[in-house]
């Protein structure tokens, strides 16, 4: 028995198990790719296809432990390895039985750290990133690493990339270590023990109310049909980056002028209310753009808008300095003159501090949506923009 539906992770969430029966769906969009229900509620991601002759499936993890957008990126994978005559399978039995005499590798041990924890893909991916600086230790064993090569290359991190790259790269060594001395009993003492750290400052910055009119005309002018549209979803809803860009339709309530994300970065949802402006501005692109599924739709393997650079390239060309989490922090600020700390906090996806505002303070929707207008309302201020009546 099997259905095709439009994966999304509102619609995997939704699907119920039928008692005494596996049910399997696949995406209307990658028509092998599949979800597996069990009559316990197990929800499995996979993809199946036959290989010369012999049909295979191959498993891409279990929701919500991985995203509908992970293993999407994973059945591409899976598929292109299947679609050219090899079993992922068999790959994978090969790679473990080979990493078995190299378990005390810094790339293994790396490995076996990233696969131990519950962190998110973004999280994965900056891991990965920082750990291309300890490029030149990756055959090493973890044992050879010592207290002066760590030291040494903490300098020169911090001369090449900065005091917060070598602070950052040399801090997930630490946890590489540990989780090695932990699980191999090896090496006998931690090499990043003795690491003076770098200082950091928080860079502490927003656009300056005289900038921002002729930032929105700089949006003006940008190529693209996105560009201008999320960079201004950003300012007036204070969203991260990753959130905005990965946002869907079904996300949104156009009626009722919400937005729910279920994933965060914090590990929390976010729902929100958002303001007429914001309404009005996501009612005219869903009219002009053809993406039943994306608000921020591309060409890219995800289907959706993947980075911003280009845009924000274009917003500097013209004299302006932007990049995403500036507008984040020019909407908190501009957030901070119309309401309170925990409202800000709430609204823009962080945790509220102190007892009372993190454990029992939970205003709804209708609730915060006063203070989102008013927010608005100060930025429409401060852009020059008229919205309409």
């Amino acid at each position: 028995m099997s259905e095709k539906i439009i994966f999304t992770e509102k619609r995997i969430r939704e699907l119920e198990p039928t008692p005494g029966k596996q049910v399997e769906y696949f995406d209307e969009k990658d028509r092998l790719f599949g979800v597996r229900v069990s009559p316990g509620g197990r929800k499995t991601f996979f993809v199946k296809k036959r290989v010369h002759g012999v049909l295979i499936r191959v498993g891409l993890g279990t929701w919500p432990d991985v995203s509908v957008l992970k293993a999407r990126d994973d059945f591409h994978d899976a598929f292109d390895q299947l679609r050219k005559g090899i079993n992922p399978n068999l790959e994978k039995k090969s790679r473990t039985a080979s990493n078995k005499d190299k378990s005390g590798i810094l790339s293994a041990v790396f490995e076996s750290y990233l696969s131990s924890s519950d962190m998110k893909d973004k999280s994965r991916q900056d891991c990965r990133y920082k750990f291309k600086h300890l490029a030149a230790w990756h055959g090493k064993r973890v044992e050879d690493i010592t207290p002066d090569m760590v030291k040494d290359r903490f300098k020169a991190i911090t001369l090449d990339n900065g005091s917060y790259a070598a602070n950052r790269t040399i801090g997930l060594l630490k946890y590489v270590m540990k989780h090695s001395i932990e699980t191999l009993k090896r090496p006998a003492v931690n090499p990043v023990s003795g690491i003076k750290w770098n200082k950091e400052h928080a860079r502490r910055e927003a656009m300056p109310p005289e900038t921002m009119p002729a930032f929105i005309a700089a949006l003006d002018k940008i190529k693209g049909d996105s560009g201008g549209d999320l960079y201004k979803l950003l300012l007036f809803t204070g969203l991260r980056k990753s959130e905005a860009l990965k946002l869907q339709w079904t996300d949104v309530n156009l009626d009722k002028g919400s937005l729910y994300i279920a994933d965060t970065k914090n590990g929390e949802s976010l729902n929100i209310p958002i303001s007429g402006f914001v309404v009005d501005l996501l009612q005219t692109r869903k009219a002009r753009i053809n993406s039943p599924l994306w608000i921020f739709p591309s060409n890219s393997r995800k289907g959706h808008l993947t980075g911003t650079a280009f845009i924000s390239d274009q917003v500097v060309a013209q004299g302006i300095k932007v990049y995403p989490h500036y507008l984040r922090k020019t909407f908190t600020t501009a957030a901070s003159l119309c309401c309170k700390g925990d409202i800000v906090d709430i609204l823009t996806g962080h945790v509220p501090q102190g007892v009372t505002a993190k454990h029992y303070t939970a205003p709804s929707v209708e609730q915060l949506r006063p203070s989102i207008e008013r927010i608005t309302t100060e930025l429409l201020r401060m852009t020059g923009i008229e919205q309409a009546v």
